[in-house]
């Protein structure tokens, strides 16, 4: 495929991937309403199409810029946009609940639209041309996968946490009673922690295997690198605790959200402060 029709591809996909997760969103609060009138089957397929397209212009852009979607701030918020769809697409079906897709799929259509419009304003700044590197690239790219992945296990901890005191003092609202039921939210807070782990592994073995070539002043010392081991260590705990030693309810949520505290630890203030090579954007 040549340049020209990569680029334009790639410019219909701009247009349509916002479109495609706001009528999702549109679908899903309207389903969240009970309204009658709309099959309740279109939004799964909607979310399913725009998750899709969004998958094979990651591929696209890619391929013309020859690296990944990781560059700028609005780069990455897409990239967020779409593991926050993604895990939630896997969550929904493997659970066949959808009560928490009109926030979800809203928060994900907030950050596309986000990431579409200002992506088309003329930059600040140049890139850091370490990120050309595929390598890097799909290091950091797998990060913001796992990391976005864990913020989605987090508001479903929150959910639970939030419900679970609204049951305690028997006082639900109508927000609630469409809610999934506690087990539900509980089983989605770790479907998606051990989907952001998965992401976060893969992320690490390739930090570990590309950054000591790449990075002169590499170390394993290094602050950020310590406190994402911690990261991953703890949501391994957590995994373990859950599929092995049978830890349920408000113990292995409140972990999902500890690790998340984690993570936002990682993600901003170790990063910008403390990381002494640990710096892309």
């Amino acid at each position: 495929m040549d340049s020209s029709t990569l680029h334009f591809l790639n410019g219909v996909a701009e247009v349509f991937l916002p479109i495609g997760y706001v009528m999702a969103a549109f679908l899903y609060a309207m389903d969240f309403r009970k309204c009658e009138s709309l099959p309740p089957m279109w939004k799964t397929w909607v979310l399913r199409a725009s998750v899709t397209l969004h998958f094979i212009y990651i591929g696209m852009h890619t391929a013309e810029y020859g690296r990944c979607m990781v560059t700028t701030p609005f780069e990455i918020m897409s990239l967020i946009a779409f593991t926050i769809a993604a895990t939630y697409m896997i969550i929904e079906q493997r659970t066949g609940e959808s009560g928490t897709g009109s926030f979800i799929v809203a928060l994900a259509a907030l950050f596309e639209l986000t990431s579409a419009v200002v992506m088309k304003m003329p930059g600040s700044g140049a890139a850091n041309p370490v990120l050309s590197n595929m390598s890097i690239g799909l290091h950091v790219s797998f990060a913001v996968l796992g990391y976005a992945a864990f913020a989605l296990s987090a508001v479903y901890g929150v959910l639970y946490l939030l419900m679970y005191r609204e049951l305690k003092r028997g006082s639900t609202g109508s927000i609630y009673r469409n809610m999934p039921s506690l087990e539900t939210l509980e089983r989605m807070t770790v479907l998606s922690s051990l989907v952001g782990f998965v992401f976060l592994t893969v992320s690490m073995i390739i930090g570990l295997l590309w950054l000591p070539r790449i990075f002169a002043d590499f170390s394993y010392t290094d602050p950020k690198l310590l406190v994402t081991a911690l990261v991953w260590l703890l949501y391994a705990a957590m995994l373990v605790a859950h599929y092995f030693m049978h830890v349920e309810g408000k113990r292995i949520v409140r972990l999902a959200i500890w690790g998340f505290a984690f993570s936002l630890l990682s993600m901003t203030v170790v990063n910008a402060f403390l990381s002494d090579f640990h710096r892309f954007l």
